[in-house]
């Protein structure tokens, strides 16, 4: 239920008592004893959708031809692949709507703890690589920049499944435009110099 009243009300407009409510729950002490908080629901969330990003992401690296990923459009592509998948449950959407409300939230501290992740670090190592002749700072906010882009796509693309509009690209094309436009984010030339 909290991952619906996130989606559809909004991360910062649901309250725990929404969340008590929608789970006919009458004492909001429940919530707070299994998961601390409304941002410990959140995390949870996160957490069961990270978990399975993860392991498909690492069969997606497992399964690339050799000699595997060697370019920053390679890394985009196993950003953006585990996500798109998404769009294809309801549940999915619903992540990737709260994902989009949440990622431009994203601390350095938070990146720095990708490690967890192994397959999500490589990806990040592959960007950071692919345009390590920037200077770091720069790198930081490209990698950033990217992830809120992807992560912003694929949230309109999920609200407008759920509201049952039309998407205007079929999801092939729809994923790699936005493999292509995260790409030309990461890459483009710092100009102005």
């Amino acid at each position: 239920m909290a991952e619906e009243l996130f989606a559809t009300q909004g991360v910062s407009a649901t309250l725990v008592g929404d969340i008590v409510t929608g789970a006919g729950q009458r004492n909001p002490s429940a919530l707070r004893y299994h998961f601390g908080s409304r941002e410990g629901v959140l995390q949870a969330i996160r957490e069961k959708y990270l978990t399975r990003i993860e392991e498909r992401r690492a069969t997606l690296l497992s399964g690339w031809p050799t000699p595997g990923p060697r370019d920053p459009r390679d890394a985009v592509e196993l950003a953006v692949t585990p996500l798109a998948e998404l769009l294809s449950s309801e549940s999915g959407r619903r992540y990737l709507r709260i994902l989009g409300q949440t990622m431009y939230e994203l601390t350095p501290e938070q990146m720095d703890g990708v490690e967890k992740y192994p397959s999500l670090a490589a990806t990040i190592a592959l960007m950071r690589a692919g345009i390590d002749d920037l200077p770091p700072r720069v790198v930081d906010e490209r990698i950033q920049g990217t992830l809120l882009l992807i992560s912003a796509m694929l949230a309109i693309r999920a609200r407008d499944m759920a509201n049952r509009r039309r998407p205007p690209l079929p999801l092939e094309t729809f994923t790699r435009n936005v493999i292509s436009m995260a790409t030309s984010t990461l890459t483009a030339p710092l100009t102005g110099e």
